[in-house]
Order: structure tokens, then C-alpha cells, then sequence
């Protein structure tokens, strides 16, 4: 059963985004923000990068300047292998049912990870695309994100280009590491991506 009506789809192709109200239940949401507490507090008795996912990246990350005084826990890596609740989010959610509905039902989890701003960090990420970000072999990519907190003006909101999935790609205004050069445009454009 389609979950998005005409008019959504023609505006994803059309823009590159949607955004999907209630995409989640309180319930979920606050299942989650629970276990990223628990995550927050677990990183106070760190002063830097902790544990280890399956292909042996750090689990957690966390600011310069983390302390047990002021926890700054920047990301967590793969939470779908240490957490059951964001297991069964990427494994069922309405987003999930509108990618199938987008891009067809063959769909390939690629990775997962829980980015946080908390109040009085320096987090910030500058205007990029994902693509250049791979390595990927194609471009039918669609990120999903689900903000476990209210979105205002004052605290960092995504900010989008609507039609800047057609292209050019572009691997400018990136921070950390290094993103991979942009593929070549393939047959069927650059319209798959948000």
C-alpha cells in the first residue's frame, strides 16, 4: 500500500527531500532519546573514542574538550548493533515503506549512525552532499533522518538545496575527513538522491 500520495512523489523528484511528519511514534522517539541518555552517560568515564563496531571503527566519539563534567558525545557509530530499539527502527518505520515506494522494493541498508549537537558543542557540519562520501557504486542512495529532538532555528536545523541531487556534484565544504572524488554522471542522472 503506497504511503505517499502523488503529489509527495512528484515532489521528491522534483526537490531531492521530503520530509515525513510523524514518521516515528512518540513511543519510538522516546525509546530512542532513552538509550542515547544512556549512551551520553555512559561517556563520561571516557576521554576519548570507545568501543568497536563489526569493521572495527570506534563505537562512540566524542567532542575535544569531552569531560564526565560536561559529557560531549558526537556520534555513535552503527547504534543498530548495539541497540535493539534502533535495530527496529531501520528494520520497520514509514520512511522505510516510502523508500520502497520511491525506489522500488530491492533496498540495501548501507549504514547507520546517530549524529548529536548538544547545547554548548562545537559540532557542526558545512553544506555537503553525501555521494562523494561513498564509496558507492551507484547513485539510487537516499539518506534517511529521523531528529530525535524538536528542529528549531536556534539549534542547527538541516538546511537543504531543493533540485541539488540533479547536479553538479560536488565534494566542497566537507569538515573532518576527506570525501571521495564524485562519480562519473551514469545513465540515469543524478535524480535518485537526497
Amino acid at each position: 500500500m503506497p504511503v505517499l500520495d502523488p503529489e509527495l512523489v512528484d515532489r521528491y523528484e522534483r526537490d531531492g527531500y521530503l520530509y515525513l511528519e510523524d514518521a516515528l511514534s512518540p513511543d519510538r522517539l522516546s525509546r530512542l532519546r532513552e538509550v542515547f541518555e544512556g549512551w551520553m552517560e555512559e561517556s563520561r568515564s571516557h576521554d576519548g573514542p570507545y568501543g568497536e563496531t563489526f569493521d572495527g571503527r570506534p563505537q562512540f566519539d566524542v567532542e575535544p574538550g569531552h569531560s564526565a563534567e560536561r559529557p560531549a558525545l558526537r556520534r555513535v557509530a552503527s547504534p543498530v548493533e548495539v541497540s535493539d530499539a534502533y535495530l527496529d527502527v531501520m528494520r520497520s518505520n514509514s520512511a522505510l515503506d516510502a523508500l520502497a515506494q520511491l525506489i522500488g522494493p530491492n533496498l540495501r541498508f548501507r549504514e547507520s549512525k546517530v549524529n548529536s549537537k548538544l547545547p554548548g558543542t562545537p559540532t557542526h557540519l558545512k553544506f555537503h552532499q553525501d555521494l562523494p562520501f561513498g564509496p558507492l557504486t551507484n547513485e539510487d542512495l537516499i539518506t534517511v533522518i529521523f531528529h530525535l529532538d524538536e528542529v528549531t532555528a536556534e539549534n542547527g536545523p538541516l538546511e537543504v538545496v531543493p533540485g541539488s541531487h540533479r547536479g553538479p556534484c560536488t565534494s566542497t565544504g566537507t569538515t573532518g575527513s576527506s570525501p571521495a572524488p564524485c562519480p562519473p554522471r551514469s545513465r540515469h542522472g543524478r535524480g535518485r538522491r537526497s
